[in-house]
């Protein structure tokens, strides 16, 4: 979420006019860092940040001189950082919940088969519950590892794009740092 505020402010004591531009943006708590040092970079200041804890994210508030020099090129560049951004953001969630998705799925069938096997039990065919429960039983206690191994497997799998991301990042960041 985004929003950017316009309002004008006069320096105490000068008599010349700045107008500042505002820009509020609530960020994952985890990109704090990256967002200050980046945004820095297009001629934006901190003037504060407030953690908000219900949703695990920082709100950070940035004003900058209306009239920068190569706005437009410097706006082109910030968006270029923001997807960029988003794009690592993805990128490191991506693994965990994939594979809290496969071992979530892998539980659930373990489940549907012991749910059969309490079924075979109360009607009375022993055969048929022990043939069931044993794949439940196996499904639960491979859900675990299946969720290490597939989290560490497209960790290792997507390094060479969120690297390429950073690299993005920071070569957009000191783009914009030599317009200012």
């Amino acid at each position: 979420m985004m929003t950017v505020e316009n309002t004008n402010e006069v320096h105490a004591g000068a008599k010349d006019f700045v107008g500042y531009e505002y820009k509020n943006i609530s960020v994952p708590s985890l990109d704090e860092g990256l967002y200050v040092d980046s945004y820095r970079s297009f001629g934006w200041s901190l003037e504060s940040s407030e953690q908000d804890r219900l949703s695990n994210s920082v709100v950070l508030k940035f004003k900058r001189d209306r009239q920068i020099r190569n706005k437009a090129e410097l706006s082109r560049l910030q968006r270029q950082f923001d997807s960029s951004a988003l794009k690592i953001r993805a990128l490191e969630t991506a693994p965990e919940s994939t594979a809290r998705l496969l071992a979530l799925c892998l539980g659930i069938i373990g489940c549907a088969f012991l749910a059969g096997a309490t079924f075979s039990y109360m009607a009375g065919f022993i055969v048929a519950m022990v043939l069931l429960a044993i794949p439940g039983f196996l499904l639960w206690i491979v859900a675990y590892p299946v969720f290490v191994r597939t989290k560490a497997s497209k960790t290792q799998k997507n390094a060479p794009q969120l690297d390429a991301c950073f690299d993005a990042v920071y070569e957009t960041s000191k783009q914009a740092s030599q317009l200012l």
